[in-house]
């Protein structure tokens, strides 16, 4: 194998002259499979170097995270080799494990990395989300010893081994793995530590130790130690197929308005919700969906009742492709006006929708379970009730209008919060009011309060979405006020987003990838005002990456530091599929 490298396989004789380069500098990575590196998107502390496998940490509390997180099923292996730590060449501190994606953050403490993570760290202990466990392990592990880790996410068992002897093994709470995803870690505490890690690309660890060629239960790789039977590499060729494609559940169209009634296509499915927004001028943005009905229009920007084919223009028909939308009597056409840019968003839902009567109140549901999307109509009672969602799991960001008075678009993230909401319509920061009847959503019904926003004595409307694998993600992040941004993964590459801040008063950001067909992206709109499409590299540029997104600018709206934010984005490409940008 050695004679590989530089060799042109062609025929055509074209071999590269190596120079500089050792035969261990060649991996089994390929363009058709792509395996895990440590990821310096991540708010990047220390040094990388050997094509992101080998870290040197920054001499504090740090860790390294990987491109790629453990799926939701299956079995995983990786290996880590300690060089050393910074303080004493032959001992190391370093640790290694996973960490929860939605909290992987710049570290801030001890204390705070062992409450997001399942870690093997040094001494004899292993901390399981801020439980402390014991193992008999090396208080002071040599440098050159191999840390290997194998994480069963089907069964939520988990074996570390040091030297391929077992040292810690057990089963993860679901409480601690319910709708996770991990990202591999490997941790440096204060000593600034030297870490290879081989997610199966490299089992000389940078020509450190003797190659040893073992594969994967996929025949997939290159490991010191033989993984255990059936698991794998953190490779693209072995992530699970998607369950959905994301073309054919969730799209976006532009057009050009001509003042006429014009049928726009290209969504490529029928959406049972169009969100649309004049990108060249001050107009409201327009909310159609096919459970309500054609012509009856809610504006997100705005607390307004519905109102019923528009005097400024609305739609009229759900396509097989796209949607039909009709001139305003009054000469003014909000969907349509002559010469301007357009935009919408587009989900696909399951038509006019039909009786569920899983809670207190009966709703009528279009739901579409395997892209994790429901439109739910129901009459608030103005008391403590539940709803129906007709979703296979619970929500994890609902939205809620009142059709029928002027109250706010009462926003949930429950992920963060079920005692508190956002408004669609404005800035301001979480407020706590009887939302959600201090309860989240579970796998059948909604819980509602006694707020105008969420449960009036009123027909209304809400739309439920959970996150699905390689599809769509709810989410949140703490953002860090640098120019090398905060990196959220998504585990997809983003085709649009949504973005606000709970904590501080700031607007609602919406980007996506065909107005912004190129990085960086800076062409925004707000979901909470009329005005005309947004750009300013100062204050909105976003790289829209392969495996989530990140940002670019220290702009206080997205990126105040310390601040929370939540988020929902939706896929172009899932990751297993997916070229960087």
């Amino acid at each position: 194998m050695s004679n590989d490298l530089g060799i042109d396989r062609s025929g055509n004789g074209n071999n590269w002259t190596v120079n500089n380069i050792a035969f261990a500098d060649q991996v089994v990575d390929s363009p058709t499979n792509n395996f895990a590196t440590h990821n310096v998107l991540y708010e990047p502390l220390g040094t990388y170097s050997e094509g992101n496998l080998k870290w040197i940490g920054p001499g504090a509390w740090a860790w390294s995270p990987s491109t790629i997180a453990l799926p939701l099923t299956g079995k995983w292996y990786f290996e880590t080799m300690l060089v050393n730590n910074g303080r004493n060449a032959n001992d190391t501190y370093g640790s290694m494990g996973v960490m929860r994606t939605s909290t992987v953050r710049a570290p801030d403490s001890w204390s705070g990395i062992r409450a997001d993570a399942l870690l093997m760290t040094d001494g004899y202990l292993g901390y399981n989300f801020s439980t402390t466990d014991s193992f008999t392990g090396t208080e002071n592990k040599s440098a050159g010893d191999i840390l290997s880790c194998a994480i069963d996410r089907d069964n939520n068992t988990y074996n570390f081994r040091l030297n391929n002897s077992s040292i810690w093994s057990g089963t993860l709470a679901s409480s601690t793995t319910e709708g996770l995803n991990f990202v591999v870690i490997s941790h440096s505490a204060s000593y600034g530590g030297t870490m290879i890690t081989n997610y199966g690309q490299d089992s000389s660890f940078a020509g450190s130790k003797t190659a040893q060629g073992n594969q994967d239960g996929n025949d997939i790789g290159d490991f010191y130690y033989t993984p255990p039977t059936g698991f794998l590499a953190l490779c693209t060729k072995n992530l699970p197929d998607v369950a959905v494609t994301p073309s054919e559940h969730f799209n976006t169209v532009l057009w050009t308005g001509d003042g006429s009634t014009k049928s726009i296509t290209g969504v490529g499915f029928q959406p049972d919700l169009v969100w649309g927004k004049n990108r060249a001028e001050a107009w409201n943005h327009t909310w159609f969906d096919a459970v309500r009905g054609t012509g009856k229009l809610l504006q997100s920007n705005l607390t307004n009742a519905e109102t019923t084919n528009d005097v400024w223009g609305y739609l009229s028909a759900f396509n097989s492709d796209g949607f039909t939308l009709t001139a305003g009597s009054s000469g003014i056409d909000q969907v349509n006006d002559n010469s301007d840019a357009y935009v919408a968003w587009n989900w696909k839902a399951n038509g006019s929708g039909s009786a569920n009567t899983a809670g207190s109140i009966n709703s009528t549901v279009s739901v579409n379970t395997d892209a994790g999307f429901s439109i739910i109509k129901y009459h608030g009672t103005g008391a403590n009730a539940t709803v129906g969602h007709g979703l296979s799991k619970a929500p994890e960001l609902v939205i809620c209008k009142d059709r029928e008075a002027a109250n706010g678009w009462g926003v949930g993230q429950f992920l963060l919060s079920n005692t508190q909401a956002l408004y669609l319509d404005l800035t301001i920061a979480y407020d706590t009011n009887n939302y959600w009847n201090s309860t989240s959503p579970s796998s059948t019904v909604i819980s509602l309060g006694v707020s105008g926003a969420t449960n009036a004595n009123n027909e209304m409307i809400a739309y439920a979405f959970h996150s699905v694998d390689g599809y769509s993600k709810v989410g949140s992040y703490v953002a860090n006020s640098s120019t090398d941004g905060t990196f959220i993964y998504t585990g997809f590459r983003p085709a649009f987003i949504l973005v606000k801040s709970s904590t501080e008063s700031r607007n609602w950001h919406i980007m996506d990838t065909t107005r912004n067909p190129h990085n960086v992206a800076n062409h925004v709109l707000y979901a909470n005002r009329n005005n005309a499409e947004y750009s300013d590299n100062d204050y909105t540029d976003v790289d829209f990456l392969s495996n989530g997104f990140k940002l670019r600018n220290n702009d206080t709206a997205m990126n105040n530091n310390g601040q929370t934010h939540i988020y929902i984005a939706f896929a172009e490409t899932p990751f297993k599929y997916s070229n960087a940008r």
